[in-house]
């Protein structure tokens, strides 16, 4: 699955994707949306889904559903067991490749997918990065939506955007590419080193 990682793969179908927002926020998909779009953007861990929730008091709300690949926990388990075992039998054959740590290598591997893979600490990062970035000027965290997110489903609030990568389309929107890549740039540095991030 690592060497498959990608940030453009084919969606998975749109009824594993409603019925897994069903099972994970314990309602049909029609009964939370108003509207929920075929998935606009897929990559190798989930997939994201622009809907609409009605709002009692005020406006609806236009949202990003990001949705875990269904068996992707699986298939991670199954492939870190594969590194598990080589970082074990590279340290048992080669002594000196113990200094490297292949097994810790592969433990710290290991928490991170486990955190990529429960969505609802990915919502926790998210509200954290808000609160620490709320001051800084060029940058914003979108909202998170805490009663439509679960571990299988991450609700943020809407952002229509161009991908950094659209260097053609950032110009002709009018962005000044320098004052973007500095600011970007400022902005990690900012979370990273401030932050922790």
């Amino acid at each position: 699955v690592f060497g498959r990682l990608r940030d453009e793969i084919a969606p998975f179908p749109q009824e594993e994707a409603e019925a897994t927002v069903a099972r994970a926020l314990g309602q049909p998909v029609a009964a939370l949306f108003t509207s929920f779009s075929a998935p606009v953007a897929a990559a190798s861990i989930a997939q994201v889904h622009k809907a609409t929730v009605a709002a009692a008091d005020g406006p609806a709300r236009t949202v990003a559903v990001k949705i875990l690949r269904p068996g992707v926990r699986d298939r991670f388990r199954r492939d870190l067991e594969t590194f598990f075992a080589g970082a074990r039998f590279v340290e048992r054959v080669d002594p000196a490749s113990r200094r490297l740590r292949p097994v810790v290598v592969v433990e710290t591997l290991a928490r991170s997918v486990a955190i990529e893979m429960d969505l609802r600490l990915e919502a926790a990062a998210l509200s954290e990065m808000a609160e620490l970035t709320a001051a800084d000027q060029g940058f914003r965290v979108p909202k998170v939506e805490w009663e439509l997110t679960a571990r299988d489903v991450l609700t943020l609030e809407w952002i229509d955007g161009i991908k950094l990568s659209d260097v053609a389309a950032l110009s002709a929107a009018g962005h000044d590419l320098k004052a973007l890549a500095r600011r970007l740039m400022q902005a990690f540095l900012r979370q990273a080193l401030r932050d922790g991030f």
